[in-house]
């Protein structure tokens, strides 16, 4: 196998787009509006609730490496407080509000990623789930459309598309490890097995990923080393004025 064959495995094609997204009725039945909360991104019918952070990264000034750095290291630097509803900007303006800054240039170069997570958080959250579903070869993955793949891939402009509130995406099957796969070259946006043990959610507009699953899932999810998680609640709110515990940042989406 040469290096782009390898390539061409992580990437999904335009023939493995469905045409029949009836998989997801179930999802679109459960999402029926979008309400800021866990709730309205991942079903609300799940014993317990996981968050997953994304990562920030640091540039390694001696040798260019990046290196992922938890939200928990940032606080140590602002002042600021990691719980169930912290918020990026919160916690940086808790650091910029109490004169200490909020770790740019040392603690942190890039900001997490919104909508999207590095490969290896992808790999590592799958590797968790594989183990709490009964149908880990049959798992559904779905693709907001807004990103352009559809035209880039050749897919009919009004294709079917599994919907949830102000929301379009594309859908395609494969087994649970296959979240490491892109569409175009975004990882998937909803995942979930056959057997509907676990759902997983990283909305467009995020910095972290949400996961409604069995508590022992949950617990797994959380002893694991390579993912910053912790619980949540469906009705625990999720934009970016969310944070109740570190200072209001001013509108950082307003131009």
């Amino acid at each position: 196998m040469t290096p782009n064959d390898e390539g061409q495995e992580l990437v999904w094609q335009a023939p493995d787009v469905l045409g029949d997204v009836s998989a997801g009725d179930w999802v679109t039945a459960a999402l029926t509006c979008f309400d800021s909360t866990v709730g309205s991104l991942v079903p609300p019918i799940y014993p317990a609730y996981t968050r997953i952070l994304h990562p920030a990264m640091r540039v390694e000034r001696d040798s260019g490496e990046q290196v992922p750095v938890r939200w928990a290291e940032v606080a140590a630097a602002t002042g600021g407080v990691i719980h169930p509803t912290v918020e990026w900007f919160s916690l940086l303006h808790a650091g910029t509000s109490r004169g200490a800054g909020d770790g740019a240039g040392t603690v942190w170069d890039e900001a997490p990623e919104i909508g999207d997570m590095p490969e290896d958080q992808f790999a590592a959250l799958a590797a968790v789930l594989t183990g709490h579903t009964a149908t880990p070869d049959d798992c559904w993955f779905g693709f907001w459309d807004g990103r352009g793949a559809g035209q880039s891939l050749g897919l009919p402009r009004f294709g079917p598309r599994l919907s949830i509130p102000g929301r379009e995406n594309h859908l395609v099957h494969g087994t649970v490890h296959d979240a490491v796969r892109t569409l175009d070259s975004w990882g998937p946006n909803l995942w979930w097995p056959q057997d509907r043990a676990w759902f997983v959610a990283t909305d467009i507009d995020l910095m972290s990923t949400y996961i409604g699953s069995s508590i022992d899932c949950a617990h797994e999810l959380r002893a694991c080393p390579w993912l910053e998680a912790s619980d949540t609640e469906a009705t625990n709110r999720v934009t970016w004025d969310s944070d109740h515990r570190n200072p209001l940042p001013p509108n950082p989406y307003q131009p």
